[in-house]
């Protein structure tokens, strides 16, 4: 963030916490008793202090920059500038000529090497090296190329320390390099670190900030971190891969006083704002979704799925739930936003439960759930299996919009994680014998649903997994990267597997991870994992002081 745009939050931080703290209501959408539900009050507000913390770091960094003369032959190097990211490195230098410079970071072996080129000619670089080895004596080369041809290079030498004792420990069982998407896999855990592993199991990043689940990549090649801000997780960081924030949030809920406050999910909206699944109260949990706005931080929107669903599905469940009387009726981990129709597709694990409402209104357009238990007034909305060998999903997690597979404008594939872990309806005889990938083609003119896909069924009990997963489509490849996250064995042990497969009728892995060093309760496991560059297209880095 520019030191001037710092000033103007800094200004006008008064009139933010107010704004901020007001209370957004929401109207009373439907009531089937005459019980009272308090209305829900999120407020937010952009972090100065953290940003201001930011912003003295990199002034530091510039005031000893300018102090030497450091050119490419003897550049000033920083480990870890942003103290967020330990196995990255800023080198800073000028040259005489306008150059353009390539930094290669040797891998162990040639396919893990990484190099990027930064194309704009330049006399003052700032060079981020991304991809270091940890506990290594890591081999860097810096090319530059001026616009004659000359070309200079300057090997450096960057030792890292060791990774934390807690690490998860990752090991590859397969890996079919020339089917497998390009990328680096990208770990998020439920709580301990988000990180990224080359096809050897290497890591080659980690953020030492404590993670709460969210962990995924913006347009602009920033990635969003949920994080703590003092006791709870209640901080949104966009940050670069470098560690540098360019915006940094905290939420505030109402009386929730647990540290989950933002706990499942996060993503940006078209129009960039960004929306989250947050704790509001002490009593209903897990089932509020908020609208940040990206420049203010300020709540715009909140939608409380306890205005949409049957009254009773709240106040009778008695199903798996939180800690000191709280009632995780819904338990929503996922939400997707649909541009065609501005709509949002969300995700509800305790009620077996995938649905589409409306973004302005929260009015529903339809429910992929067993037909099981849902009142009159819902049946309309309700998915009509269409075909054989049809199975609805139970405790599932992280749906996502396919592109268009059929060339019909009825119809909308989704691809899904099925748990198969029924909690309120669904196929009981089968639940619990093993977790699956699955997408499902939606007509939604006719609100029937059909299976087109599914990966899992056949490894049983070995795959499955009672909470957490993912699924991921890879555009490229047409692969499916699959996060079975939470699988129980023997003597206690516990494990998560990230396995890529192609989108055959009958899939073939090319890709298959295994994550131990976490123990049954601990939630450390993977929750989801997604495919992706160090370097991602859109990012080019400025110290911006």
């Amino acid at each position: 963030m520019e030191g001037h745009q710092l000033k103007k939050f800094i200004i006008i931080l008064p009139l933010l916490l107010i704004i901020g703290g007001m209370v957004i209501v929401l109207k009373n959408m439907k009531s089937e008793s005459s019980s009272v539900i308090p209305k829900t009050t999120v407020s937010s507000a952009y972090d100065v202090e953290r940003l201001a913390t930011q912003e003295k770091t990199s002034s530091d960094m510039m005031k000893t920059y300018k102090k030497g003369n450091y050119s490419l032959t003897h550049p000033y190097i920083i480990k870890d500038p942003y103290n967020v990211a330990p196995l990255t490195t800023l080198v800073m230098f000028k040259t005489k000529e306008k150059t353009k410079i390539t930094i290669t970071v040797e891998g162990k072996d040639t396919e893990s090497t990484i190099t990027k080129t930064i194309s704009d000619f330049k006399t003052e670089h700032e060079i981020p090296i991304i991809g270091l080895y940890a506990d290594y004596n890591n081999t860097v080369k810096i090319k530059s190329e001026a616009e004659d041809g000359t070309v200079k290079t300057k090997e450096l030498r960057i030792e890292t320390e060791s990774l934390p004792e807690d690490f998860l420990q990752n090991e590859v069982v397969k890996a079919n390099k020339e089917k497998m998407e390009d990328g680096l896999t990208f770990i998020e855990s439920s709580f301990g670190y988000g990180y990224a592993v080359d096809n050897n199991g290497d890591v080659r990043w980690f953020s030492s900030l404590p993670i709460h689940a969210t962990f995924k990549r913006l347009k602009n090649g920033n990635v969003l971190y949920v994080t703590k801000k003092d006791k709870q997780y209640n901080e949104i960081l966009e940050m670069d891969m470098l560690g540098k924030l360019s915006n940094a949030y905290t939420i505030q809920p109402q009386t929730y006083t647990n540290s989950d406050v933002i706990h499942h999910d996060l993503i940006e909206m078209p129009n960039g704002n960004l929306l989250a699944t947050v704790n509001s109260d002490e009593k209903y949990i897990e089932d509020i979704i908020v609208e940040i706005d990206r420049q203010t931080g300020e709540v715009v929107h909140t939608i409380d799925l306890k205005d949409i669903l049957p009254e009773n599905f709240y106040m009778e469940y008695d199903g798996p739930s939180g800690e000191d009387g709280e009632v995780d009726w819904f338990h929503l981990n996922a939400i997707v936003y649909d541009e065609s129709d501005d709509s949002l597709i969300i995700s509800g694990r305790h009620q077996d439960t995938v649905m589409k409402i409306d973004y302005s209104t929260s009015k529903i357009k339809w429910i992929l759930a067993d037909h099981e238990d849902w009142p009159n007034s819902y049946k309309k909305f309700l998915l009509t299996e269409n075909g054989k060998d049809f199975k609805y999903n139970a405790g599932q997690h992280a749906p996502m919009i396919l592109p268009d597979q059929d060339n019909n404008s009825d119809t909308l594939d989704i691809l899904l994680f099925d748990n198969n872990n029924v909690i309120s309806r669904g196929n009981k005889t089968e639940s619990q014998k093993y977790s699956r990938a699955v997408q499902y083609r939606i007509n939604e003119k006719t609100r029937t649903v059909k299976e087109v896909w599914s990966y899992g069924e056949s490894r049983g009990k070995d795959f499955f997994s009672s909470i957490v997963g993912n699924a991921v489509y890879q555009n490229s490849t047409g692969n499916r990267l699959i996060t079975s996250g939470y699988i129980l064995g023997e003597n206690d042990s516990a494990e998560s597997r990230v396995v890529e497969v192609t989108n055959d009728s009958n899939a073939n892995v090319v890709f298959e991870l295994k994550i131990t060093g976490f123990e049954q309760g601990s939630h450390r496991q993977v929750y989801r994992a997604w495919r992706g560059s160090l370097y991602p297209d859109l990012w080019e880095f400025k110290l911006d002081y």
